[in-house]
C-alpha cells in the first residue's frame, strides 16, 4: 500500500535505523591545503562512554553532535545532516561513524526530535520541510565547521533525503571537494517518488496525496503524517540539475535491494549522469539495502573506510585528494560476497 510506503519514507518514524528513512546526509568537509599548519580543532575528544557530545555556542534551532578524530590526526572533516526521521541519532551516532577513524564528524540534528522508539512530535510534522531544514542545516553548518581544524578537505555525503540539500549546501560552503549520494538516485524528489509510487502500482495514490496540496490548510493540517507544506514544497525541489551542473566529483553509493529508492530512478540518473563534466563514480552493492546494509555486513562501513583512506593518502602526499582515483577497484571489491 503507498499509504504504509509513505508512512516508512516520509513520516520519519523515531525508531528509523541511523536517521535513514528519507534519511540523513553527511557532509564530510574538506578544504585542501597545508595540513601540517592547521591548528587543532576545538572539538570533544573520543571518550568510550560517549563519543559524542553536543556542540555548545549553536545559536541555530536544533542540536550538533560533535566528535574528534578517532586515530591519529584528523584529516578530513565529517558533517552528518539528518533527512526527514524525527528521532535523535546520538545513541546511534558512534555506529554510525566507527569508520571514519581520521575524520572530525559534526551531526546536525534537526528540531523537535524525539528519543528512539517515540512518536515523532506534533512540532516536527508541522514544521519540518526541506526549504526549512535546509536554511537551519546551512546555519547549523556554518556554525559547526568554525570549530573544526581549518584546511581539512571537505566532502559532502548526503544519505536518502540529505542528499536534496546537497547543492544547496554545496554552493554555501566554499572549497567542498566532492559530493556523495548514498540511497538517493539525484533524481528531484518528486519524480523520484512518482517512479517508487509506480514500482508499488500506488501511482493513482501518490498523484491524490500530490494533488491534495492544493486544497486549503491550516497548521493543524496533516496530509499522510505530514503537513501539506511538506508535500508542496517536495514538489517543486530542484535536485537532479543542480547536481548535473556542480563542478566536483560525485560519488554515489546504492544497495541492490533499496526498497526505498526504485532501480528506475537510479537507472535513469546513471543515464544522465555521463552529461557532468566532473568525474562521477556509481557504485552497487548487490545485496545491500537501503542503508547499505546486508546479512552481517555494513556496506555504509566499506565505503567509510575507502574515503579515510583516501583522505590519509592525500595527507601523506600533501598533494590535493583525488577522491574518485580507486572507483573501479571499489566497485569490484563492493560485487564481492
Amino acid at each position: 500500500m503507498l499509504q504504509q510506503h509513505l508512512a516508512a519514507r516520509r513520516l520519519g518514524r523515531s525508531n528509523a535505523a541511523s536517521g535513514f528513512r528519507r534519511g540523513f546526509f553527511l557532509v564530510v568537509c574538506g578544504l585542501g591545503g597545508a595540513l601540517a599548519q592547521a591548528q587543532p580543532a576545538v572539538l570533544p575528544a573520543p571518550a568510550a562512554d560517549n563519543r559524542f557530545q553536543a556542540l555548545p555556542g549553536i545559536s541555530a534551532e536544533g542540536t550538533v553532535l560533535a566528535r574528534g578524530a578517532l586515530r591519529g590526526p584528523a584529516h578530513w572533516r565529517v558533517l552528518v545532516v539528518p533527512g526527514s526521521g524525527c528521532a535523535s541519532l546520538g545513541p546511534s551516532a558512534d555506529r554510525l561513524a566507527r569508520s571514519l577513524g581520521h575524520a572530525e564528524v559534526l551531526l546536525l540534528q534537526k528540531p523537535d526530535l524525539v528519543a528512539p522508539g517515540m512518536p515523532c512530535s506534533t512540532l516536527h510534522l508541522q514544521g519540518d520541510n526541506l526549504a526549512t531544514w535546509q536554511t537551519t542545516a546551512l546555519q547549523q553548518a556554518r556554525q559547526a565547521l568554525a570549530v573544526t581544524t581549518p584546511g581539512l578537505p571537505l566532502v559532502l555525503v548526503g544519505l536518502s533525503e540529505g542528499t536534496e540539500l546537497l547543492p544547496g549546501l554545496a554552493s554555501a560552503l566554499p572549497g567542498a571537494a566532492l559530493l556523495v549520494l548514498v540511497g538517493h538516485a539525484g533524481l528531484d524528489p518528486a519524480d523520484a517518488g512518482a517512479l517508487q509510487a509506480d514500482r508499488l502500482e500506488q501511482r493513482p495514490a501518490w498523484q491524490a496525496v500530490m494533488d491534495a496540496t492544493r486544497l486549503p490548510a491550516n497548521d493543524n493540517t496533516l496530509l499522510q503524517g505530514r503537513h501539506p507544506r511538506y508535500w508542496q514544497v517536495l514538489q517543486t525541489w530542484p535536485l537532479l540539475a543542480p547536481l548535473l551542473a556542480d563542478p566536483r566529483p560525485l560519488l554515489q553509493a546504492r544497495g541492490g535491494h533499496d526498497a526505498q529508492m526504485p532501480l528506475a530512478a537510479y537507472q535513469r540518473f546513471a543515464d544522465v549522469s555521463r552529461q557532468r563534466t566532473a568525474p562521477t563514480c556509481l557504485l552497487r552493492f548487490p545485496q545491500a539495502d537501503h542503508e547499505l546494509r546486508e546479512p552481517g555486513t555494513d556496506r555504509l562501513q566499506t565505503l567509510w573506510r575507502w574515503l579515510d583512506a583516501t583522505a590519509a593518502a592525500g595527507a601523506q602526499t600533501g598533494e590535493a585528494t583525488i577522491w574518485l582515483a580507486r572507483c573501479a577497484a571499489w566497485q569490484a571489491e563492493a560485487e564481492l560476497p
